[in-house]
């Protein structure tokens, strides 16, 4: 998990806060009836949502994304268990006109074809906001534009050479087969297996799949087991070998080195660290 908060940046265009696969408990909802004031909210979602749009609460789904406007009132949450996002808060008098160049959605639910570049640029971007290095604001002005034009690129399918319709797969097939992996994270999966379980070559599922659900199958299985492996080493009193295991990973040592490359800490200081909590809480309770 990636995040931090600039509230002193004053510039045309500046990020104020980011979070890269931020993990949300159970019961927890954004509320914010005036919206944000001065700043855009930026979303991608990993997990099944509500969320307030234009035209009414409405169902989210993963691979969703969502960018509100300073003043449109924000609400959002899981459906039924805690959710899991990313999200990056911009400020900037020139967002009007970027949103009407890359013609971005805005206040609604939209679902890009290709989502790899979202969690890296944010990264980036938090990584200049680290550092502030020579030019940084530069660099993440180029970030966040370069980013509203790939997502507006990702949803702009006409004369596309390379879209196809989805012929007659409809989305809730992908979806339903995306719950039962998810649901059973501990099995050995492949593109192969999930494609058998939507009646389809491996090729042609894996291309449908990332063209609905804005991942590949692969990514998005490590992306959930990596979420799963978080949740349970924060809420659960199981070990890290335990946790590897239940998520799908066979390996430990794979997992140890996944887990650090992907979420930037290891296995182990997450579950020390929750252990040092809950002494802390027994300490003055």
């Amino acid at each position: 998990m990636d995040g931090f908060r600039d509230r002193e940046a004053a510039d045309s265009l500046a990020v104020t806060g980011l979070g890269v696969l931020w993990v949300r408990q159970h019961g927890f909802t954004i509320d914010r009836p005036h919206g944000l004031g001065d700043d855009y909210l930026l979303l991608r979602f990993y997990t099944p949502m509500l969320v307030r749009t234009t035209a009414g609460v409405v169902h989210g789904e993963p691979g969703d994304c969502f960018l509100y406007e300073p003043e449109f009132p924000q609400w959002y949450t899981g459906r039924g268990v805690g959710f899991i996002d990313d999200w990056m808060h911009i400020t900037s008098q020139g967002m009007p006109e970027l949103i009407r160049r890359y013609q971005m959605p805005v206040n609604t639910l939209f679902r890009p074809r290709d989502l790899d570049f979202f969690s890296p640029t944010l990264q980036a971007i938090s990584r200049e906001q680290r550092r502030r290095e020579l030019f940084w604001r530069d660099s993440v002005r180029t970030l966040v534009e370069q980013l509203l034009m790939r997502l507006g690129r990702s949803l702009d399918e006409q004369g596309s050479p390379n879209l196809q319709p989805v012929d007659l797969v409809r989305p809730d097939v992908l979806r339903s087969v995306r719950m039962e992996v998810h649901e059973r994270l501990d099995e050995h999966w492949t593109v192969a297996r999930m494609a058998q379980l939507a009646h389809m070559s491996p090729s042609r599922f894996a291309v449908l799949y990332k063209r609905v659900l804005g991942v590949s199958p692969a990514e998005d299985l490590i992306e959930a087991r990596l979420a799963r492996a978080q949740e349970l080493l924060t809420n659960s009193g199981m070990s890290v070998g335990e946790v590897a295991a239940r998520t799908g990973f066979k390996s430990p040592s794979y997992f140890s080195r996944l887990f650090r490359r992907r979420v930037g800490t290891t296995p182990r200081d997450c579950h020390r660290r929750r252990s040092r909590e809950g002494q802390r809480a027994k300490a003055t309770g």
